[in-house]
């Protein structure tokens, strides 16, 4: 088998080396006319630009079949995929979460294989879920395919870690003999010295279905024999260390492979991705209004245009370029000179730029000549975020076309919110938030692991009524109901390793098997602006499926700030399963047995939250007291892309002492903010949030509050800065 896969490695070579007698970016020197001269600028710019494909292995890592590679797709891509690789059926994750960070999870099914505890109960076969995280050093790209790229790399390493490997490899990219070649090191389960070889033959082919067919061969250096390695029997026989076959791409979208491992088996993989980070939309946003040119009137106040006029000439198109006029003043200076104070909701824009460069066109062409200053109060939630201050002069330069956007940036800059002098101010206009709105959205809560099968979940649809009493108390109101479920034979105790700390979360189960409508939510808040980036809001009523109460929350977040402050607090009660009630007890077992015991729930903070705008990361520290009355310390990091896409991991330590599989464990997991207008063909502020813990535990466990003040404040300050 050695001697075919040296006879393997020389037929690629072979078949490669013709393809570097000639080179597109070689040219003769020659006097021309301008379209050959352009000819060559593309020809030329299309060598400097030339990538070659990125494939992954079983495991959705940049690789070949079972060994990896220093390569790794784009930040912000996301791929998921399935691989049949004898006798494990692997379910992926990718994720790039960092330009030189990859992330991966696999779910393996042990086929054949009963897992003697859970298998009885209908589990199915025995499974284990793995965590993979690879580190580029320095990408192939990086030095246009010069010097090779330089990943390390950590398989399965957190949970049982059965399958658990660390290894550094380097891989040099040949894009003339469209080539790439690795080799690596690791240890325990990729144990000493692997490698592997791609050649894509008919990459620079016209038929894009012929470009992406890949002839992939890899030294497998798994020691699939050690019975402490390979824990599947029939995973054990290796004929040859030699893996090789064939990958193929379709459309830049879905990977497909077909191999033979081992020297025994075939194996098979299945996988699409899409780079959801740094996509601008599947559609075009054909519905996006431009910015606002005519028609223009900056005819100053008087008789022939009132202050009653001079609303409705800003309000439309306001409205048309997607904010909604809260309030509208009028006042002097101590110098005489008018000053117009407008407050607005941006309900369409997701960065603050996009909301000033709109802002710069309707000011200039709509705003009156007798104008000195325009304050432009932006507002959320009821709640005034931060103000921008326009002195006209510059306005009016900007559209006579004297000054640039980004001067005009400098000249208006973002402030903290001012009052206005109610005794010297004219109110010209003032709307009445909506009462009341209506939204449906999907109902979905989903379970990985139950002792009852591998994968839970219940599924039906939610009605939101949401509006505004007394003009700035925000309330919201959530109805649901589940049409399919398989939740119903789920238990609320873990068979294995039921939590010995009080039940604050353990038996949510609960709460998702209802048939009946629920209410999932019912709460009012208020939120103020008190002054110098100091904010704070109380809230109340029903906030989840299992906690009501009160909650109070203070923030320092000043204007141009990196960084914010706060504490916040909540004295809580546990609902029951069903209605609208609440109860005075709360389960805790002793060992399986269950007792009850009196539950008042109270949680309180100390926040703190620091934006690393180079990397659009923010880290939030939370450290205090949690539901189950451990005290502790909760950090949450979370990664913001130009999309609008928010990714987020967290992990929790605190002194609650909680033990899974013998081993004490932290609450941690991961989540994902989806931007919804990546579907539409408009652009919109509405996003699709998931997120799922590695373990359903009640340690570190904390109660839904209301809306919390610094996300509020946040998504009006964002933009994305690389």
């Amino acid at each position: 088998m050695k001697n075919q896969f040296g006879l393997f490695i020389i037929l690629i070579l072979l078949a490669a080396l013709p393809s570097t007698a000639l080179s597109e970016c070689e040219f003769d020197c020659y006097e021309g006319d301008l379209m050959r001269d352009l000819m060559i600028v593309e020809s030329v710019n299309r060598c400097l630009n030339e990538r070659m494909p990125i494939y992954y292995n079983h495991l959705l890592q940049g690789g070949y079949f079972n060994m990896p590679s220093a390569r790794m797709g784009t930040e912000g891509e996301i791929g998921v995929g399935f691989s049949y690789v004898p006798p494990y059926h692997n379910y992926n994750l990718r994720f790039q979460f960092l330009d030189h960070m990859e992330i991966s999870g696999n779910y393996r099914v042990f086929s054949g294989i009963d897992d003697p505890l859970l298998s009885p109960t209908g589990f199915g076969d025995l499974s284990d879920k793995g965590v993979n995280v690879k580190f580029a050093l320095m990408h192939p790209e990086d030095t246009n395919y010069r010097l090779p790229g330089i990943a390390v790399g950590f398989e399965d390493f957190m949970g049982t870690k059965g399958f658990e490997a660390r290894y550094v490899v380097a891989t040099q990219v040949f894009p003339g003999w469209n080539l790439e070649m690795s080799l690596g090191y690791g240890e325990k389960r990729i144990r000493g010295w692997f490698g592997g070889v791609m050649w894509v033959p008919f990459r620079k082919f016209c038929n894009p279905y012929f470009q992406d067919i890949a002839l992939v061969a890899e030294y497998d250096a798994i020691p699939y024999k050690s019975k402490r390695r390979e824990p599947h029997p029939d995973g054990r026989t290796k004929n040859s260390p030699i893996n090789f076959g064939v990958k193929y791409r379709l459309w830049n979208l879905f990977d497909f492979s077909l191999s033979y491992v081992r020297g025994d088996k075939l194996a098979f993989s299945a996988s699409t991705f899409y780079n959801f980070g740094l996509t601008k939309g599947l559609i075009p946003k054909v519905d996006d209004v431009l910015p606002y040119k005519a028609p223009a009137n900056t005819q100053p106040l008087g008789p022939l245009r009132s202050n009653d006029v001079l609303v409705q000439d800003i309000l439309y198109p306001l409205r048309d370029q997607g904010f909604d006029l809260q309030e509208a003043w009028l006042s002097y200076d101590h110098c005489g000179k008018k000053i117009l104070r407008l407050q607005i909701v941006n309900c369409t824009y997701r960065y603050e730029r996009d909301v000033r460069y709109r802002l710069n066109d309707l000011l200039a062409n709509l705003i009156p000549s007798d104008i000195s200053e325009v304050i432009v109060v932006l507002e959320d939630d009821g709640l005034p975020v931060q103000e921008y201050r326009y002195s006209m002069n510059f306005v009016r330069l900007y559209a006579d076309k004297k000054v640039c956007p980004y001067e005009l940036y400098l000249l208006s800059p973002l402030c903290e919110v001012s009052c206005p002098d109610r005794c010297h101010s004219r109110l010209l206009f003032k709307n009445k938030k909506d009462w009341w709105n209506i939204e449906i959205f999907p109902k979905m809560n989903t379970m990985f692991g139950s002792a009852k099968g591998k994968y839970k979940y219940s599924l039906g649809i939610n009605l939101g009524i949401n509006g505004y009493l007394f003009n700035d108390w925000y309330y919201s109101i959530v109805l649901g109901k589940n049409f399919a479920s398989n939740l119903y034979d789920v238990k609320d105790v873990d068979k294995l390793n039921p939590s010995q700390l009080i039940n604050v979360r353990t038996d949510a189960v609960n709460y998702y098997k209802q048939d009946d409508v629920t209410v999932d939510e019912a709460y009012i808040q208020k939120d103020w602006n008190i002054c110098r980036g100091w904010f704070t809001r109380i809230a109340g009523g029903l906030f989840e499926e299992a906690y009501g109460g009160v909650a109070s929350e203070f923030l320092y977040y000043p204007v141009g700030s990196c960084w914010a402050v706060g504490v916040e607090g909540a004295y809580l009660r546990k609902r029951t399963f069903s209605g609208i009630g609440f109860s005075d007890k709360i389960r805790k077992l002793e060992g399986f047995r269950p007792t009850f015991q009196r539950f008042r729930g109270s949680q309180y903070f100390a926040n703190l939250w620091v934006n690393v705008k180079e990397f659009d990361i923010d880290l939030n520290v939370k450290a205090g007291r949690f539901l189950a009355k451990d005290w502790g310390v909760r950090t949450e990091l979370s990664r913001h892309y130009l999309s609008g896409m928010q990714v987020y991991f967290w992990y929790t330590y605190t002194d609650g002492r909680d033990k899974v599989n013998g081993n004490r464990y932290h609450d941690k997991g991961v989540g994902i903010a989806l931007p919804l207008d990546i579907f539409y063909t408009h652009t919109s502020r509405h996003k699709w949030n998931y997120g799922i813990s590695a373990w359903l535990r009640d340690v570190g466990a904390i109660a839904l509050t209301g809306r919390p003040l610094y996300y509020t404040i946040r998504e009006n300050r964002e933009n994305y800065i690389r």
